[in-house]
């Protein structure tokens, strides 16, 4: 058997680009598990001091300035977001303006299969021009073939988001972080056309373009869509400073501003963000024990002979002909006891739970080595 020295020698660039995996991934739980805390913390914190306010006729001789709050109701404009050009008026939070450009688009392959709408070949690649609509400018000065596929150098008309200067819930104005939050986006139909006779609608798409079933080049045509329309019904808690709602602030730092679509509780919003927050916590540690995963298997070998010379830790060394399951317990176990140390401080029985189920599978192994001496 080879020793520990000779396999690293033989082995060093994998088992290099295997301890760079290691450390990854065990950077990514560590900071995964640290936000998870903070989170949970700020919202427990959160949650222990909101009031949820009824707009009763007691509350109007009450002052809530710098409480944490709970409201739940329809939304209220102050002025319409308008499209003048486009006859479009709304009362909404957010109206969103998305103009396509029909272009060339150029697409370089290696291997020679069929033509595009347009093609150029050289010696060793072919270029492939086609026609599309697109959100961003393509720059056609930087075309392998630039004649005949001229593009535009700019938008006559640009994309553009507007959001509504005054929006409330009762009487209590949203912040500007409040209403960035709304993004539930609907597309806009209508059924007003514009003034302008040669701006033409199909399928709720407003187009620049003499036909609209054959584009030319440089045509435009635009989407409009909104969030937030007024008296739709949205649950949110926040800091009230003033007559304002903002985020929350813990005393750790960590903003708390929670928004969801519909008449919810207090109770039920934390609950979602508890659920929410926790499946974004363990598709992080997926990703942690997966860089852990590929980094202990490139140093299978090394990791088989360092465990191979201490009794209590033979059974975890991997078997070099079927490596996978060793390996998955090894980054399994790994894991867990990463995500331990950081919950342990914090959340002393979370921590224990994550230490003991990261140890469990050298417990079993272990009293599985131990009752097979006992038979020898």
């Amino acid at each position: 058997m080879a020793t520990l020295v000779e396999t690293l020698r033989a082995h060093w660039l994998i088992a290099a680009f295997g301890l760079i995996l290691f450390i990854a991934g065990s950077s990514v739980l560590y900071w995964n598990e640290g936000r998870a805390v903070h989170t949970m913390m700020a919202l427990d914190e959160t949650y222990a001091d909101v009031y949820s306010m009824q707009f009763t006729e007691e509350e109007q001789d009450q002052t809530f300035d710098n409480r944490i709050v709970h409201l739940s109701g329809p939304i209220i404009c102050g002025e319409p977001l308008t499209e003048p050009d486009y006859n479009i008026q709304l009362m909404a939070v957010k109206l969103r303006r998305r103009v396509q450009m029909y272009q060339w688009v150029e697409e370089a392959i290696d291997n020679h299969f069929g033509d595009s709408e347009d093609s150029v070949h050289s010696d060793t690649r072919s270029y492939y021009y086609k026609r599309e609509w697109r959100d961003d400018l393509v720059d056609s000065r930087r075309f392998n073939s630039r004649r005949g596929h001229q593009n535009p150098q700019r938008l006559p008309i640009e994309s553009v988001l507007q959001v509504a200067d005054a929006v409330y819930i009762g009487k209590y104005e949203l912040g500007g972080e409040v209403k960035n939050k709304f993004n539930n986006y609907h597309e806009l139909t209508s059924d007003i056309r514009p003034e302008d006779s040669s701006i033409k609608m199909h399928l709720g798409l407003y187009y620049h373009a003499n036909d609209v079933f054959n584009p030319e080049v440089g045509d435009l045509r635009i989407l409009f869509t909104y969030a937030g329309m007024e008296g739709e019904i949205y649950s949110i808690v926040g800091k009230l400073q003033g007559n304002k709602v903002e985020p929350y602030i813990t005393t750790r730092g960590v903003p708390v501003l929670l928004l969801h679509h519909g008449e919810i509780s207090a109770a039920e919003l934390f609950r979602m963000e508890y659920r929410a927050q926790a499946l974004h916590t363990w598709w992080w540690r997926f990703v942690g024990w997966l860089l852990i995963f590929f980094g202990v298997t490139c140093n299978t070998k090394m990791l088989r002979l360092l465990l191979l010379r201490v009794p209590p830790l033979m059974g975890l060394a991997p078997d070099l002909h079927f490596p996978v399951t060793g390996n998955f317990v090894i980054a399994f176990s790994l894991a867990l006891t990463i995500a331990a140390i950081a919950w342990i401080l914090h959340r002393p029985v979370i921590g224990a739970c994550l230490f003991m189920a990261g140890a469990s599978p050298y417990v079993w192994l272990t009293r599985n080595l131990v009752d097979y001496q006992r038979v020898d």
